[in-house]
């Protein structure tokens, strides 16, 4: 008992001096406690006790002896005693040498993705100057107010006549300039033509630049040249990029992103070590950049620009007047990473009068002839294992492919007797309703037809139709196919004697089922067997999570909504930004979409930048239409999105939206769905500029998507629906994938490539021990000219085999 006393009074006395220690001894500074030395250090970013350890020279042991709770993992801004040693000398925080806040602004947190990094970028201020100036803030939760410290800005340039620092010369000239967030030495010294070493000798502390600093820029340095930048060698090891961590992302997910280990990353940025924060930014290594240079097929069309320290996409987007769009598009290695300095980029180039001439006299063919003039082509070194086989071995194998839909074969014979009538439509159950939205481009009215289809049958029975179209011309390639097709209706109670059967267990491809319900029990001996099942139409599944061999072909509306995000902060970052609010969408998906857009902003660094965009969130639903002209602005781009799935509600904000397209530029963002809703005028979204994120796209221009429509009409007497071009192309993609790299596909798909009806097949695995989902969509826009057109694609690259 007493042994057990002695144990506790020990343990609260290393609590209640820790406790002590940590509340009432000012941070780095020598402190005295019971005639012992020690160094009151505080947690700063990215540090961790192996780190603080080596900057004391103490031993890891010695640290958590004297600071108990470290074995719990250190957060920014804890304060940590270190036993003072000679020769070491105290680190004094940055936030110190800035003097006093000339005030504080009031932040309140609105959602678990405004970490202490997200609220610090956003402001433009360190995460350590957060924690100083919030110190009784133990944990950064919805509902929190924090103090945000400001130091008032000095114009530049302001010419000062000063001393700015001791080492300063008496009556020399300088420029006061505050760092703003982003901001390097070598940047500032390129833009004020002066050298680095210069700026560091009046600013000692520049070394480390930190967003609100005060630095002086002597004028009379002379201008030097700074050294130009040298393509990237092979040796590369040495190179990275910067990495701003999103809400939602994972340390698994960005090792599968950037084909790079968990310790590699690690090694680069200690503070993984503790956590994968939302909002840091963090270095991802290069590796093998020779190889993902595009290549122009044609040389005249291009210049090429060597990346230089600091630049960004944002950067080079103004200085050649072009978008961030553009700029990956012709440098497809960009849609996967940031810029490297070194590197060699393709900006396009203004084509030459003779060019400009034929585009002229061939107005028809003009998209073409561009699209061909500015082709450019990702070359890469195609594995082994996923050259297409094309030997002959398995030109003799048939191709066992097991077919699942509802087609309620029975309940559409019984409606399809001469003595009943039904309303069809009231037969459609919500995750039919769900499926049509999420695979159909753009409703169609109703036809009158000589049979009935029992609820979303229809559907189904179309993409069937693509399907065996597809089988046709397959066979006709030479391709051994047998196909099995089975009548789930909405259960597995018709499937389930069969899918433990010899014959189902030799099957080379499943396509289907449909319903979530049926696919478990399916997908669970699929992935027992090794057997590819293929989600065709479903765009919300559990599965994805945890089954190797599952391929969801419909991209989840969360993805959709972070592309979205994405294409909006690429292509409006110098916008006015509205947010029209018709009601509360706190924990909605669309009040999600409006928190991503909040953030890719946040990281782009021109949140609420003069430069940059000026977000708005607008109470539509108290102040009605009387306050949006108010919000209009005459000399920036308007970007307007509505926060909501009610088409009643779109219906009544769009349309006053609309009254003021004639008096200001409008960009409308919307969803794919929004062309489904009847009730909106399609000449408001002509006006607005509407433009979406789209999983599909028909371009009736293209000859294969012309060859496929007649076949289909020729077959079945009908044009196809989106149902029939999605059976079809899924189809063709798998077997095709089938015949050229065998049963496990999976890891050669990238090299796969089809001109599909309306798809862009590009699928990514989606965690450590799940499957795959396609993550290739369309931007769709409407033009004032009133046509609806693809403007980009995002999704697979145009990787070309080097030979």
């Amino acid at each position: 008992m007493r042994i057990l006393l002695a144990t506790f009074v020990f343990s609260f006395f290393i609590f209640f001096t820790e406790q002590t220690f940590s509340q009432d001894i000012r941070k780095d500074e020598i402190v005295v406690i019971k005639g012992e030395k020690f160094i009151s250090h505080q947690v700063r970013t990215g540090e961790t006790v192996y780190s603080i350890s080596k900057k004391y020279k103490v031993d890891q042991a010695v640290i958590n002896i004297y600071n108990p709770s470290v074995s719990k993992g250190l957060s920014i801004g804890d304060v940590v005693k270190i036993p003072n040693t000679e020769g070491v000398t105290v680190l004094h925080d940055q936030v110190a040498s800035k003097g006093a806040p000339d005030g504080f602004k009031t932040h309140k947190i609105e959602s678990k993705q405004e970490t202490p990094y997200f609220i610090a970028k956003q402001y433009g201020i360190t995460v350590e100057e957060l924690y100083e100036y919030n110190q009784r803030i133990r944990k950064y939760k919805k509902g929190i107010r924090v103090k945000i410290p400001f130091w008032n800005e000095v114009a530049v340039p302001a010419v000062v006549e000063s001393k700015p620092s001791e080492n300063a010369i008496s009556n020399e000239s300088f420029i006061t300039h505050q760092v703003a967030s982003g901001e390097t030495l070598y940047g500032l010294s390129r833009r004020y033509k002066v050298s680095e070493s210069a700026i560091l000798a009046k600013n000692p502390e520049a070394r480390n630049l930190k967003a609100g600093m005060t630095i002086y820029i002597p004028q009379s340095a002379v201008a030097v040249v700074e050294a130009q930048p040298v393509p990237v060698e092979k040796d590369v090891n040495v190179n990275y990029f910067e990495h701003i961590i999103e809400s939602g992302q994972t340390m698994w997910g960005i090792t599968r992103k950037y084909g790079v280990s968990e310790e590699e990353l690690k090694n680069l940025n200690p503070i993984l070590n503790t956590g994968f924060p939302a909002g840091a930014v963090i270095k991802i290594p290069v590796t093998e950049i020779e190889k993902t240079v595009a290549k122009p097929v044609n040389e005249a069309a291009f210049k090429k620009h060597l990346v230089e320290k600091g630049e960004t996409l944002y950067g080079l987007s103004k200085t050649y007047d072009l978008s961030i769009t553009d700029i990956k598009k012709y440098n497809p290695v960009l849609e996967q990473r940031n810029l490297v300095y070194g590197e060699t980029i393709l900006i396009p180039e203004q084509p030459d009068e003779v060019f400009v001439k034929i585009v002229e006299n061939n107005k028809a063919d003009s998209a073409r002839l561009v699209e061909e003039f500015y082709k450019v082509e990702l070359p890469v070194e195609v594995p082994q294992n996923c050259l297409p086989d094309r030997t002959g071995m398995f030109i003799d194998e048939t191709y066992n492919i097991v077919l699942f839909l509802p087609l309620f074969l029975e309940a559409n014979d019984t409606l399809n007797r001469e003595d009943l009538v039904i309303d069809t439509m009231a037969l459609f159950t919500d995750e039919e309703v769900e499926i049509a939205q999420d695979t159909t481009i753009e409703m169609e009215e109703r036809k009158e037809l000589f049979k009935q289809f029992y609820g979303g049958s229809e559907n189904f029975v179309e993409f069937y139709e693509g399907v065996l179209l597809a089988i046709d011309s397959l066979r006709n390639e030479g391709v051994k196919i047998h196909l099995s097709v089975f009548d789930t209706q909405r259960n597995a109670d018709s499937i389930r004697q069969y899918i433990v059967t010899n014959e189902f267990l030799a099957s080379d491809l499943i396509i289907g089922p449909i319903y979530e319900s049926v696919q478990n029990e399916v997908a669970q001996i699929a992935a027992k067997n090794r057997i590819p099942i293929v989600s065709p139409l479903a765009s919300q599944s559990a599965i994805t999570n945890h089954n190797a061999n599952y391929y969801q072909v419909n991209p989840s509306r969360e993805y959709l909504a972070e592309q979205t995000a994405e294409l909006v902060a690429e292509e409006y970052y110098n916008s006015n930004f509205i947010v029209v609010k018709t009601k509360d969408y706190a924990g909605t998906p669309e009040g999600r979409l409006v928190e991503l857009f909040r953030e890719k902003f946040v990281n782009s660094g021109f949140m609420s930048d003069t430069r940059g965009v000026n977000f708005t969130i607008y109470d539509f639903e108290n102040e009605g239409s009387f306050g949006l002209r108010r919000i209009m602005s005459k000399n920036k781009e308007n970007v307007v999105y509505i926060p909501s799935s009610n088409e009643g509600e779109l219906s009544v904000a769009i349309s006053n939206v609309n009254n003021l397209a004639d008096e200001f530029s409008i960009t409308l963002i919307g969803t794919n769905r929004f062309p489904n809703y009847s009730s909106i005028q399609v000449d408001h979204y002509h006006n607005l500029k509407l433009k979406f994120i789209a999983p599909y796209w028909i371009d009736y221009t293209i000859p294969s998507t012309i060859d496929f429509i007649e076949k289909f009409k020729s077959n079945f007497g009908t044009e196809p629906s989106n149902f029939g071009a999605q059976g079809y192309d899924v189809t063709m993609y798998f077997i095709n994938a089938l015949t050229a790299f065998g049963n496990n596909f999976a890891d050669c798909l990238p090299y796969l490539h089809l001109n599909q009806v309306q798809g862009n097949y590009h699928f990514e695995k989606m965690t450590r021990f799940g499957g795959y989902m396609n993550q290739g969509v369309s931007v769709i826009s409407y033009t004032q000219d009133y046509k609806v057109i693809r403007t980009g694609i995002k999704g697979q690259p145009r990787l070309t085999a080097e030979r």
